[in-house]
């Protein structure tokens, strides 16, 4: 069963995990930890969402969640290993949500930790795997799937519209006319609030909206043509210039 929240919040240990189980496209609402948080999807696909912006974590990736930072969470039929750290039990804490890969020895770390008890004897052999699991952790690099989202709020609402419904075909014209600005102006103001050229948010967005379609069992030929591209290959062309593989190997993950 897992272990109520307040209990692992509370508990006197530096490293604290719990298995979670989300069948279907369940929402987890807002809510912030005392702690810092490591979130690792055994299977599926996860949503994060903050007022920062959105990340997408694959299975094989987990995401740092900094304690106090307000997020969602939508899960596509996943099995979460939660991480829950003290703050001073790292050297450097992580200030902003962001992305891991998950290799093959953390994950096995993790997958040993769900069975560790709360309250693990200090100097055991539980606690050592506790400290080797944090150590790994921190060393893994950042990866790039966080999706900004802009703080101006007419260009947050196109964002968070498009994310739901996202195609290739949507053009910065399009979109200038919509704030009654000039394209030259919407290029300025966009870049400004997500760091992002129009072009390279709108494939980011693309590859997230696929990663979690996939995730629930759509095929690549229905998301291709829902999302304008001319062909599956096209898309896949895309994805995999995105990924780094294409969307028939991210298949085989999940």
């Amino acid at each position: 069963m897992p272990r109520p929240i307040d209990l692992v919040e509370d508990a006197d240990r530096d490293v604290i995990a719990m298995e979670s189980w989300y069948p279907g496209g369940q929402i987890v609402d807002a809510h912030s930890h005392r702690r810092i948080q490591l979130l690792y999807g055994a299977t599926g696909t996860m949503q994060l969402d903050t007022k920062f912006g959105t990340w997408i974590v694959p299975p094989g990736f987990a995401v740092w969640i900094p304690a106090g930072v307000p997020h969602q969470l939508t899960m596509n039929n996943v099995v979460t290993h939660s991480l829950y750290f003290r703050i001073s039990a790292l050297g450097d804490p992580p200030r902003k949500c962001q992305v891991i890969e998950v290799p093959a020895f953390l994950r096995e770390l993790i997958r040993e930790s769900i069975n560790v008890p709360l309250l693990y004897e200090p100097d055991s052999r539980d606690e050592l795997l506790m400290k080797m699991l944090l150590l790994e952790a921190c060393l893994q690099p950042v990866v790039p799937l966080h999706l900004p989202m802009p703080k101006d709020p007419q260009l947050a609402r196109l964002c968070q519209a498009f994310y739901k419904a996202p195609s290739q075909s949507a053009t910065p014209q399009e979109w200038a006319r919509q704030l009654h600005i000039s394209e030259r102006t919407f290029y300025r103001r966009f870049l400004l609030n997500t760091g992002m050229t129009f072009s390279s948010w709108r494939q980011q967005a693309c590859v997230f909206a696929a990663l979690s379609r996939l995730s629930l069992g759509q095929s690549i030929t229905t998301i291709a043509l829902d999302m304008g591209y001319e062909s599956p290959s096209s898309f896949s062309t895309m994805f995999k210039k995105s990924m780094g593989f294409p969307p028939s190997q991210y298949v085989k993950k999940i």
